[in-house]
């Protein structure tokens, strides 16, 4: 099974793909960790890939799909691609000759993703994360464990936020409708919904997709650059 899950940040899809990889028994392939995993390997694929990070460039969907055909062949379980591709040039790629069973969608509208975001903070001191939302402080802005003031990353600043929501609609939502248009089946899933309601809805759109079987095989190589 190739599964690949895609959504804006904020949507739930990382919880989502470890949920279900466990579930289905499938590989969760998350580049920068799966990246880190075979610079810790010590192999020469990973020595290769250590050479490139250190360097600060970015690593090439080359070596990517070098990394993807050798966990094809020791995951024959099938793999469950998180938050990837990114850019339609990385789609192509990495689809080479995998069959798509699926491609899930988790959308959420951008002001909910903005206000999940920027509800987060963590302690100065002991790193403890909290949310203003869902998993507020005993006091406004002050660490239950060591009463340290809470703090926001950078990232997590609205403004930063925002750059990232327009970075995703410009180079990520087509990718969606390029599978679409190569007949790849799609569904998309109401990430406002609670974590047990969107993996129930997940779980069941896989196993009629599991009925029917992968909906294409194709092959795209494509040059490009992905981000760690």
């Amino acid at each position: 099974m190739i599964l690949p899950i895609i959504g804006p940040q904020a949507s739930g899809k990382g919880t989502q793909a470890s949920r279900l990889a466990k579930h289905y028994g499938l590989f969760h392939f998350s580049s920068g960790d799966v990246l880190r995993d075979e610079v810790k390997s010590g192999s020469d694929l990973g020595k290769e890939v250590a050479r490139i990070m250190n360097s600060g460039k970015l690593v090439s969907d080359e070596l990517i799909y070098d990394i993807i055909k050798k966990i094809c062949a020791t995951h024959p379980e099938g793999i469950l691609f998180d938050g990837c591709p990114r850019t339609l040039a990385q789609a192509e790629r990495l689809v080479g000759e995998l069959e798509i069973d699926l491609l899930i969608e988790i959308s959420i509208p951008d002001e909910t993703a903005l206000k999940r975001v920027t509800s987060r903070f963590h302690c100065s001191q002991c790193a403890r994360g909290y949310n203003t939302v869902s998993l507020p402080p005993r006091t406004a802005g002050i660490c239950d464990d060591d009463e340290a003031p809470l703090v926001q990353r950078d990232d997590d600043m609205p403004e930063a936020v925002k750059k990232r929501l327009a970075l995703y609609h410009r180079q990520t939502v087509p990718v969606i409708e390029f599978y679409r248009n190569l007949g790849v089946s799609i569904r998309t899933i109401d990430g406002e919904q609670s974590i047990d309601e969107v993996f129930e809805e997940i779980r069941l759109a896989i196993d009629s997709s599991r009925e029917t079987g992968p909906s294409m095989t194709v092959r795209h190589p494509a040059p490009s650059k992905w981000r760690v």
